[in-house]
Protein backbone atom coordinates (compact mmCIF):
# COMPACT_ATOMS: atom_id res chain seq x y z
CA UNK A 1 0.00 0.00 0.00
CA UNK A 2 0.96 3.66 -0.89
CA UNK A 3 2.74 5.04 2.39
CA UNK A 4 0.70 8.26 1.94
CA UNK A 5 -2.78 6.68 2.04
CA UNK A 6 -1.58 4.12 4.68
CA UNK A 7 -0.87 7.54 6.95
CA UNK A 8 -4.23 8.68 5.90
CA UNK A 9 -5.79 5.64 6.72
CA UNK A 10 -4.21 5.26 10.05
CA UNK A 11 -5.13 8.77 11.02
CA UNK A 12 -9.46 8.60 10.92
CA UNK A 13 -9.01 4.86 12.52
CA UNK A 14 -6.66 5.95 14.90
CA UNK A 15 -9.29 9.05 15.85
CA UNK A 16 -12.22 6.46 15.36
CA UNK A 17 -10.60 4.11 18.30
CA UNK A 18 -9.94 7.46 20.72
CA UNK A 19 -13.37 8.37 20.30
CA UNK A 20 -14.42 4.72 21.35
CA UNK A 21 -11.84 5.26 24.58
CA UNK A 22 -13.42 8.45 24.89
CA UNK A 23 -16.79 6.86 25.19
CA UNK A 24 -15.79 3.49 27.17
CA UNK A 25 -13.55 4.59 29.70
CA UNK A 26 -14.89 5.97 33.48
CA UNK A 27 -14.44 9.09 34.40
CA UNK A 28 -11.52 9.63 36.55
CA UNK A 29 -10.82 11.57 39.48
CA UNK A 30 -8.26 14.07 38.28
CA UNK A 31 -10.60 14.93 34.99
CA UNK A 32 -13.57 15.26 37.16
CA UNK A 33 -11.26 17.63 39.12
CA UNK A 34 -10.60 19.53 36.29
CA UNK A 35 -14.34 19.89 35.51
CA UNK A 36 -14.71 21.20 38.51
CA UNK A 37 -12.21 24.25 37.68
CA UNK A 38 -14.43 24.74 34.64
CA UNK A 39 -17.68 25.37 36.61
CA UNK A 40 -15.62 28.33 38.30
CA UNK A 41 -14.33 30.41 35.22
CA UNK A 42 -11.02 32.15 36.83
CA UNK A 43 -7.88 32.83 35.79
CA UNK A 44 -5.85 30.66 37.50
CA UNK A 45 -6.28 27.28 39.81
CA UNK A 46 -4.76 26.44 42.95
CA UNK A 47 -2.68 23.23 41.46
CA UNK A 48 -1.44 24.30 38.18
CA UNK A 49 -2.21 27.45 35.38
CA UNK A 50 -5.99 27.66 33.97
CA UNK A 51 -5.28 26.72 30.96
CA UNK A 52 -7.55 23.49 31.09
CA UNK A 53 -10.22 25.02 32.90
CA UNK A 54 -10.47 27.51 30.00
CA UNK A 55 -11.02 24.75 27.46
CA UNK A 56 -13.82 22.59 29.52
CA UNK A 57 -15.37 25.78 30.26
CA UNK A 58 -15.57 26.32 26.04
CA UNK A 59 -16.47 22.46 25.58
CA UNK A 60 -19.63 22.68 28.50
CA UNK A 61 -21.74 24.95 26.35
CA UNK A 62 -22.28 22.27 24.27
CA UNK A 63 -22.74 19.87 27.21
CA UNK A 64 -20.53 17.62 29.50
CA UNK A 65 -20.80 13.88 28.69
CA UNK A 66 -17.40 11.92 28.52
CA UNK A 67 -16.55 11.96 25.02
CA UNK A 68 -17.10 15.73 24.96
CA UNK A 69 -15.14 16.45 27.58
CA UNK A 70 -12.20 14.56 26.37
CA UNK A 71 -12.34 15.67 22.49
CA UNK A 72 -9.52 18.09 23.16
CA UNK A 73 -7.13 15.69 24.36
CA UNK A 74 -8.32 13.03 21.14
CA UNK A 75 -7.90 15.81 18.78
CA UNK A 76 -5.12 17.14 19.40
CA UNK A 77 -3.24 14.25 19.77
CA UNK A 78 -4.48 13.63 15.91
CA UNK A 79 -3.53 17.04 14.84
CA UNK A 80 -0.04 16.34 16.19
CA UNK A 81 0.52 12.91 14.34
CA UNK A 82 -0.87 15.12 11.34
CA UNK A 83 2.10 18.27 12.60
CA UNK A 84 4.89 15.26 12.20
CA UNK A 85 3.95 14.34 8.66
CA UNK A 86 3.87 17.95 7.50
CA UNK A 87 7.31 18.53 8.99
CA UNK A 88 8.79 15.79 7.53
CA UNK A 89 6.95 15.38 4.43
CA UNK A 90 9.83 18.04 2.65
CA UNK A 91 12.70 16.13 3.13
CA UNK A 92 11.37 12.27 2.53
CA UNK A 93 7.56 12.22 1.65
CA UNK A 94 7.53 8.22 2.44
CA UNK A 95 9.19 8.12 5.69
CA UNK A 96 7.16 11.22 6.90
CA UNK A 97 4.33 8.82 6.39
CA UNK A 98 5.79 6.17 8.75
CA UNK A 99 7.07 8.27 11.06
CA UNK A 100 3.68 10.00 11.78
CA UNK A 101 2.02 6.24 11.56
CA UNK A 102 4.65 4.95 13.92
CA UNK A 103 3.49 7.94 16.31
CA UNK A 104 0.03 7.26 15.96
CA UNK A 105 -0.56 4.36 16.62
CA UNK A 106 1.38 4.22 19.56
CA UNK A 107 0.12 3.89 23.22
CA UNK A 108 0.98 7.20 23.90
CA UNK A 109 -1.22 8.74 21.46
CA UNK A 110 -3.82 5.72 21.48
CA UNK A 111 -4.29 5.95 24.96
CA UNK A 112 -3.88 9.81 25.32
CA UNK A 113 -7.62 10.65 25.54
CA UNK A 114 -7.87 11.64 29.36
CA UNK A 115 -8.42 15.29 29.68
CA UNK A 116 -5.45 16.78 31.85
CA UNK A 117 -3.54 19.69 32.06
CA UNK A 118 -0.86 17.27 30.06
CA UNK A 119 -3.43 17.66 27.20
CA UNK A 120 -3.06 21.72 26.49
CA UNK A 121 0.77 21.17 27.49
CA UNK A 122 2.06 18.66 24.98
CA UNK A 123 -0.44 20.44 22.52
CA UNK A 124 0.81 23.85 22.63
CA UNK A 125 4.20 22.53 23.19
CA UNK A 126 3.98 20.92 19.58
CA UNK A 127 2.72 23.41 18.26
CA UNK A 128 5.52 26.27 19.86
CA UNK A 129 8.45 24.06 17.87
CA UNK A 130 6.28 23.73 14.97
CA UNK A 131 6.20 27.35 14.98
CA UNK A 132 10.06 27.66 15.48
CA UNK A 133 11.09 25.34 12.61
CA UNK A 134 9.09 27.27 10.31
CA UNK A 135 10.76 30.17 11.92
CA UNK A 136 14.06 28.83 11.42
CA UNK A 137 13.61 27.37 7.81
CA UNK A 138 11.99 30.73 6.45
CA UNK A 139 14.15 33.68 8.70
CA UNK A 140 10.94 35.90 9.86
CA UNK A 141 10.28 36.58 13.00
CA UNK A 142 6.87 36.39 12.42
CA UNK A 143 7.11 32.75 12.95
CA UNK A 144 9.06 33.44 16.41
CA UNK A 145 6.48 35.54 17.90
CA UNK A 146 3.82 32.74 16.66
CA UNK A 147 6.37 30.20 18.56
CA UNK A 148 6.54 32.58 21.66
CA UNK A 149 2.93 32.82 21.78
CA UNK A 150 2.14 28.59 21.51
CA UNK A 151 5.32 28.87 24.05
CA UNK A 152 2.64 31.44 26.71
CA UNK A 153 -0.05 29.43 26.30
CA UNK A 154 1.66 26.07 26.81
CA UNK A 155 2.92 27.79 29.76
CA UNK A 156 -0.80 28.38 30.89
CA UNK A 157 -1.16 24.84 30.82
CA UNK A 158 1.55 23.22 32.97
CA UNK A 159 5.47 24.88 34.37
CA UNK A 160 6.77 22.14 32.64
CA UNK A 161 6.70 24.88 29.37
CA UNK A 162 9.42 26.37 31.05
CA UNK A 163 11.76 23.25 30.44
CA UNK A 164 10.78 24.13 26.54
CA UNK A 165 12.05 27.38 27.13
CA UNK A 166 15.32 26.06 28.66
CA UNK A 167 16.12 24.38 25.68
CA UNK A 168 15.62 27.04 23.40
CA UNK A 169 17.87 29.02 24.93
CA UNK A 170 20.54 26.33 24.85
CA UNK A 171 19.49 25.64 21.03
CA UNK A 172 20.09 29.24 19.89
CA UNK A 173 23.77 29.12 22.02
CA UNK A 174 24.89 25.90 20.53
CA UNK A 175 23.38 26.17 16.89
CA UNK A 176 25.91 27.89 14.57
CA UNK A 177 25.27 29.96 11.54
CA UNK A 178 21.59 29.96 12.97
CA UNK A 179 20.42 33.47 11.48
CA UNK A 180 19.13 36.24 13.47
CA UNK A 181 19.12 33.82 16.08
CA UNK A 182 19.27 36.11 18.96
CA UNK A 183 16.67 39.05 17.62
CA UNK A 184 14.01 35.57 16.85
CA UNK A 185 14.63 34.47 20.50
CA UNK A 186 14.04 38.04 21.64
CA UNK A 187 11.21 37.83 19.88
CA UNK A 188 10.16 34.75 21.47
CA UNK A 189 10.44 35.72 24.64
CA UNK A 190 8.26 38.49 24.48
CA UNK A 191 5.33 37.04 22.92
CA UNK A 192 5.25 34.21 25.71
CA UNK A 193 5.75 37.27 28.22
CA UNK A 194 1.42 38.29 28.52
CA UNK A 195 1.07 34.61 29.80
CA UNK A 196 3.72 34.37 32.42
CA UNK A 197 2.37 37.78 33.23
CA UNK A 198 -0.63 36.74 33.63
CA UNK A 199 0.32 33.86 36.35
CA UNK A 200 2.49 35.29 37.94
CA UNK A 201 -0.30 38.08 38.95
CA UNK A 202 -2.76 35.37 39.44
CA UNK A 203 -0.11 33.97 42.19
CA UNK A 204 0.27 37.30 43.91
CA UNK A 205 -3.20 37.93 44.48
CA UNK A 206 -4.00 34.33 45.52
CA UNK A 207 -1.25 33.40 48.33
CA UNK A 208 1.36 32.14 45.71
CA UNK A 209 -0.87 28.61 45.95
CA UNK A 210 1.04 27.52 42.21
CA UNK A 211 4.36 27.62 43.91
CA UNK A 212 3.52 26.72 47.00
CA UNK A 213 1.87 23.30 45.90
CA UNK A 214 4.91 22.74 43.33
CA UNK A 215 7.67 23.71 45.09
CA UNK A 216 7.27 23.61 48.38
CA UNK A 217 4.20 21.28 49.96
CA UNK A 218 4.28 18.50 47.51
CA UNK A 219 7.70 17.70 47.80
CA UNK A 220 7.32 17.87 51.70
CA UNK A 221 9.74 14.34 52.60
CA UNK A 222 11.50 14.01 49.05
CA UNK A 223 14.82 12.15 49.03
CA UNK A 224 17.32 10.45 46.78
CA UNK A 225 16.31 6.85 46.10
CA UNK A 226 17.68 4.75 43.54
CA UNK A 227 14.58 3.22 43.33
CA UNK A 228 12.92 6.88 41.57
CA UNK A 229 15.95 6.48 39.16
CA UNK A 230 15.29 2.82 38.28
CA UNK A 231 11.59 3.77 37.53
CA UNK A 232 12.23 6.46 35.30
CA UNK A 233 14.97 4.70 33.55
CA UNK A 234 11.95 2.06 32.95
CA UNK A 235 9.53 4.22 31.84
CA UNK A 236 11.86 6.09 29.44
CA UNK A 237 12.82 2.79 28.03
CA UNK A 238 8.98 1.57 27.81
CA UNK A 239 7.60 5.22 26.08
CA UNK A 240 10.54 4.93 23.56
CA UNK A 241 9.29 1.37 22.79
CA UNK A 242 11.69 -1.71 21.74
CA UNK A 243 12.13 -1.37 18.47
CA UNK A 244 12.87 2.24 18.31
CA UNK A 245 15.31 1.49 20.70
CA UNK A 246 16.90 -1.07 18.85
CA UNK A 247 16.96 0.48 15.85
CA UNK A 248 18.70 3.70 17.44
CA UNK A 249 21.41 1.64 18.97
CA UNK A 250 22.47 -0.40 15.99
CA UNK A 251 22.92 2.63 14.30
CA UNK A 252 24.29 4.96 16.81
CA UNK A 253 27.09 5.42 14.89
CA UNK A 254 25.66 6.06 11.71
CA UNK A 255 26.44 9.73 10.13
CA UNK A 256 23.88 12.11 9.91
CA UNK A 257 23.66 15.46 8.74
CA UNK A 258 23.07 17.14 11.42
CA UNK A 259 20.82 20.06 9.64
CA UNK A 260 19.65 23.04 12.17
CA UNK A 261 16.16 21.51 12.16
CA UNK A 262 17.02 18.22 13.90
CA UNK A 263 19.37 20.05 16.27
CA UNK A 264 16.09 21.44 17.50
CA UNK A 265 14.51 18.10 17.98
CA UNK A 266 17.03 16.46 19.94
CA UNK A 267 17.52 20.07 22.07
CA UNK A 268 13.83 20.16 22.63
CA UNK A 269 13.59 16.14 23.27
CA UNK A 270 17.16 15.17 25.07
CA UNK A 271 17.52 18.37 27.84
CA UNK A 272 13.94 18.07 29.34
CA UNK A 273 14.59 14.21 29.57
CA UNK A 274 17.70 14.94 31.08
CA UNK A 275 16.73 17.56 33.31
CA UNK A 276 13.84 15.04 34.59
CA UNK A 277 16.51 11.92 35.17
CA UNK A 278 18.43 14.71 37.93
CA UNK A 279 15.10 15.34 39.07
CA UNK A 280 14.38 11.65 39.73
CA UNK A 281 17.29 11.77 42.15
CA UNK A 282 14.61 12.97 44.50
CA UNK A 283 11.15 12.57 42.83
CA UNK A 284 9.08 10.13 41.62
CA UNK A 285 8.58 11.24 37.84
CA UNK A 286 5.54 10.19 36.78
CA UNK A 287 4.87 8.98 33.53
CA UNK A 288 2.12 11.94 31.85
CA UNK A 289 5.38 14.58 33.22
CA UNK A 290 7.26 13.45 30.31
CA UNK A 291 4.67 13.13 27.15
CA UNK A 292 5.19 16.54 26.26
CA UNK A 293 8.24 15.96 24.99
CA UNK A 294 8.10 12.81 22.96
CA UNK A 295 6.48 13.83 19.96
CA UNK A 296 9.70 15.31 19.35
CA UNK A 297 11.72 12.15 19.69
CA UNK A 298 9.88 10.93 16.88
CA UNK A 299 10.85 13.68 14.70
CA UNK A 300 14.71 13.46 16.29
CA UNK A 301 14.72 10.02 14.80
CA UNK A 302 13.40 10.38 11.79
CA UNK A 303 16.62 10.47 9.78
CA UNK A 304 18.09 7.39 12.27
CA UNK A 305 15.84 5.01 10.75
CA UNK A 306 15.36 4.03 6.90
CA UNK A 307 11.78 3.84 6.04
CA UNK A 308 11.78 -0.16 5.57
CA UNK A 309 13.06 0.22 9.23
CA UNK A 310 9.93 2.68 10.14
CA UNK A 311 7.37 0.31 8.56
CA UNK A 312 8.72 -2.57 10.59
CA UNK A 313 8.38 -0.76 13.78
CA UNK A 314 4.57 -0.07 12.85
CA UNK A 315 3.97 -3.77 12.51
CA UNK A 316 5.71 -3.68 16.01
CA UNK A 317 4.06 -0.93 17.22
CA UNK A 318 0.12 -2.12 15.95
CA UNK A 319 0.46 -5.58 18.29
CA UNK A 320 1.71 -3.31 21.11
CA UNK A 321 -0.71 -0.79 21.68
CA UNK A 322 -3.35 -4.07 20.59
CA UNK A 323 -1.97 -5.10 23.83
CA UNK A 324 -2.91 -2.37 25.82
CA UNK A 325 -5.93 -2.14 24.23
CA UNK A 326 -7.09 -5.93 25.12
CA UNK A 327 -5.79 -4.98 28.57
CA UNK A 328 -7.99 -1.75 28.81
CA UNK A 329 -11.16 -3.77 26.90
CA UNK A 330 -10.80 -6.56 29.60
CA UNK A 331 -10.84 -4.49 32.93
CA UNK A 332 -13.44 -2.27 31.29
CA UNK A 333 -15.51 -5.98 30.58
CA UNK A 334 -14.52 -7.52 33.78
CA UNK A 335 -17.61 -7.71 36.02
CA UNK A 336 -17.43 -6.41 39.30
CA UNK A 337 -17.19 -9.86 41.50
CA UNK A 338 -13.93 -9.78 40.05
CA UNK A 339 -12.31 -7.33 42.08
CA UNK A 340 -14.47 -7.90 45.31
CA UNK A 341 -11.37 -9.01 47.03
CA UNK A 342 -9.31 -6.50 46.06
CA UNK A 343 -8.81 -3.81 48.83
CA UNK A 344 -9.27 -1.36 46.29
CA UNK A 345 -13.16 -2.70 45.73
CA UNK A 346 -14.92 0.26 47.29
CA UNK A 347 -12.39 2.55 45.09
CA UNK A 348 -13.68 0.90 42.03
CA UNK A 349 -17.47 0.70 42.60
CA UNK A 350 -17.26 4.00 42.90
CA UNK A 351 -16.11 4.70 39.58
CA UNK A 352 -17.21 2.53 37.65
CA UNK A 353 -20.62 2.59 39.68
CA UNK A 354 -20.97 6.44 40.70
CA UNK A 355 -24.52 6.67 40.01
CA UNK A 356 -25.57 3.44 42.25
CA UNK A 357 -23.13 4.90 44.94
CA UNK A 358 -25.27 8.56 44.52
CA UNK A 359 -28.58 6.98 44.64
CA UNK A 360 -27.90 5.56 47.88
CA UNK A 361 -27.45 9.38 49.27
CA UNK A 362 -30.83 10.23 47.61
CA UNK A 363 -32.87 10.26 51.12
CA UNK A 364 -30.61 12.47 52.87
CA UNK A 365 -30.21 15.29 50.07
CA UNK A 366 -32.83 17.39 51.44
CA UNK A 367 -31.45 17.30 55.04
CA UNK A 368 -28.08 17.47 54.51
CA UNK A 369 -25.22 19.17 52.04
CA UNK A 370 -22.62 16.57 50.93
CA UNK A 371 -18.83 16.07 51.37
CA UNK A 372 -16.00 13.58 50.95
CA UNK A 373 -13.15 13.41 52.71
CA UNK A 374 -11.09 13.64 49.55
CA UNK A 375 -10.49 16.39 46.85
CA UNK A 376 -10.42 13.29 44.30
CA UNK A 377 -13.36 11.31 45.27
CA UNK A 378 -15.28 14.92 45.93
CA UNK A 379 -14.81 15.91 41.98
CA UNK A 380 -15.94 12.43 40.91
CA UNK A 381 -19.21 12.07 42.70
CA UNK A 382 -19.96 16.49 42.30
CA UNK A 383 -19.69 15.27 38.05
CA UNK A 384 -21.49 12.85 38.25
CA UNK A 385 -24.33 14.65 40.32
CA UNK A 386 -24.11 17.87 38.81
CA UNK A 387 -23.97 19.17 42.36
CA UNK A 388 -21.45 20.16 44.92
CA UNK A 389 -19.55 17.74 47.11
CA UNK A 390 -17.04 19.37 48.93
CA UNK A 391 -13.90 18.60 50.90
CA UNK A 392 -14.73 17.99 54.80
CA UNK A 393 -11.23 17.54 57.37
CA UNK A 394 -7.74 18.77 56.69
CA UNK A 395 -7.02 16.83 52.79
CA UNK A 396 -3.92 16.19 51.45
CA UNK A 397 -1.47 18.82 49.68
CA UNK A 398 -3.30 17.71 46.17
CA UNK A 399 -5.96 19.71 44.42
CA UNK A 400 -6.90 22.19 47.29
CA UNK A 401 -9.50 24.17 45.12
CA UNK A 402 -12.19 23.56 47.06
CA UNK A 403 -10.55 25.79 49.83
CA UNK A 404 -11.48 28.48 47.43
CA UNK A 405 -15.12 27.20 46.39
CA UNK A 406 -16.07 26.03 49.79
CA UNK A 407 -17.21 28.45 52.60
CA UNK A 408 -17.06 26.98 55.91
CA UNK A 409 -18.56 30.17 57.54
CA UNK A 410 -21.52 29.96 55.43
CA UNK A 411 -22.40 26.22 57.10
CA UNK A 412 -21.97 27.16 60.59
CA UNK A 413 -25.33 25.07 61.92
CA UNK A 414 -25.97 22.84 59.17
CA UNK A 415 -26.29 19.32 58.41
CA UNK A 416 -23.58 17.45 56.58
CA UNK A 417 -23.34 13.88 55.51
CA UNK A 418 -19.68 13.07 54.49
CA UNK A 419 -19.23 9.67 52.50
CA UNK A 420 -16.36 7.68 53.46
CA UNK A 421 -14.90 4.41 51.55
CA UNK A 422 -13.20 3.03 54.30
CA UNK A 423 -14.14 2.94 58.04
CA UNK A 424 -13.61 6.42 59.50
CA UNK A 425 -12.62 7.38 62.87
CA UNK A 426 -15.16 9.25 64.47
CA UNK A 427 -12.88 11.28 66.40
CA UNK A 428 -12.22 13.34 63.15
CA UNK A 429 -16.17 14.50 62.88
CA UNK A 430 -17.46 14.57 66.95
CA UNK A 431 -15.94 17.85 67.99
CA UNK A 432 -17.71 19.84 64.85
CA UNK A 433 -20.92 18.70 65.25
CA UNK A 434 -23.78 18.41 68.03
CA UNK A 435 -24.69 14.80 67.05
CA UNK A 436 -22.67 12.67 64.73
CA UNK A 437 -24.07 9.33 63.65
CA UNK A 438 -22.58 6.69 61.10
CA UNK A 439 -23.96 4.42 58.73
CA UNK A 440 -23.07 1.67 56.64
CA UNK A 441 -24.02 1.03 52.72
CA UNK A 442 -23.74 -1.18 50.40
CA UNK A 443 -23.55 -1.50 46.56
CA UNK A 444 -22.38 -4.38 44.90
CA UNK A 445 -20.97 -5.74 47.92
CA UNK A 446 -18.72 -2.83 48.25
CA UNK A 447 -19.20 -1.11 51.91
CA UNK A 448 -19.80 2.91 51.81
CA UNK A 449 -19.62 4.19 55.46
CA UNK A 450 -21.97 7.62 55.93
CA UNK A 451 -21.28 9.96 59.10
CA UNK A 452 -24.09 11.82 59.37
CA UNK A 453 -23.15 15.06 61.51
CA UNK A 454 -26.10 17.37 63.05
CA UNK A 455 -25.11 21.43 63.84
CA UNK A 456 -21.95 21.82 62.34
CA UNK A 457 -19.99 23.77 64.80
CA UNK A 458 -17.99 26.05 62.74
CA UNK A 459 -15.68 28.18 65.25
CA UNK A 460 -14.38 24.52 66.74
CA UNK A 461 -13.53 23.21 63.04
CA UNK A 462 -11.69 26.60 62.33
CA UNK A 463 -9.49 25.87 65.90
CA UNK A 464 -9.41 22.06 65.21
CA UNK A 465 -9.01 22.10 61.25
CA UNK A 466 -8.41 25.43 59.27
CA UNK A 467 -5.81 26.50 61.86
CA UNK A 468 -3.65 23.32 60.67
CA UNK A 469 -4.82 23.78 56.84
CA UNK A 470 -3.73 27.32 56.79
CA UNK A 471 -0.36 26.49 59.02
CA UNK A 472 0.85 23.37 56.38
CA UNK A 473 -0.49 24.92 53.25
CA UNK A 474 -0.70 28.61 53.10
CA UNK A 475 2.79 29.05 54.70
CA UNK A 476 4.08 31.77 52.24
CA UNK A 477 7.80 32.52 52.10
CA UNK A 478 9.60 35.67 53.59
CA UNK A 479 10.84 36.62 49.67
CA UNK A 480 7.67 36.27 47.88
CA UNK A 481 5.46 39.71 48.39
CA UNK A 482 1.86 39.23 47.81
CA UNK A 483 -0.99 40.54 48.36
CA UNK A 484 -4.01 39.49 51.18
CA UNK A 485 -4.75 35.93 50.85
CA UNK A 486 -8.30 34.83 50.07
CA UNK A 487 -7.58 31.12 52.96
CA UNK A 488 -6.20 33.73 55.88
CA UNK A 489 -9.16 36.96 54.82
CA UNK A 490 -11.77 34.58 54.52
CA UNK A 491 -11.60 32.34 58.22
CA UNK A 492 -8.77 34.49 60.29
CA UNK A 493 -9.54 37.61 61.07
CA UNK A 494 -6.32 39.00 60.83
CA UNK A 495 -6.12 38.31 57.27
CA UNK A 496 -2.22 37.20 58.12
CA UNK A 497 -0.50 33.81 56.70
CA UNK A 498 1.75 32.44 58.79
CA UNK A 499 5.78 32.53 57.44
Amino acid sequence: MNSTLAYQRVLIITLLIKLALAFFLPMSGDEAYFIVWARHLDYGYYDHPPMVGWLLYGMRWFGDGEVLMRLPAVVFSTLMGAGIYRLLKPWDAERAAWVAIVFLISPINILNVLITTDTPLIFFAFVSVYMLVRAVQRDKLFYYALSGLALGLAFLSKYFAVLLGVAYLFYVLFTPGLKRRWMGLAVLVLAAMPAVAVNVYWNYTHCWDNILFNLYNRNEGAQFSLNNVWLYVVTTLYLMTPPLIYYAWQQRRQAIDASKVRRLYGFVFWLPIAIFALLSLKKTIGLHWVLAFYPFFYLWLAAKLTAAQWAKTAKFMAWFTAVHLLVVAAILAAPSSWWQHSKAYSGYVQLMHTDEVLAQLQPNQHDYLMAVDDYSNAAVMTYHADQEFFVFGAGSHHARQDDMNTDFRTLAGKNILTIDKSLPDLAKFTPYFTQVEMRMVQVRGAKFYLVLGRGFDYPAYRAGVLTEVRDRYYRIPDFLPHASCYFCDKYFTDGACPR
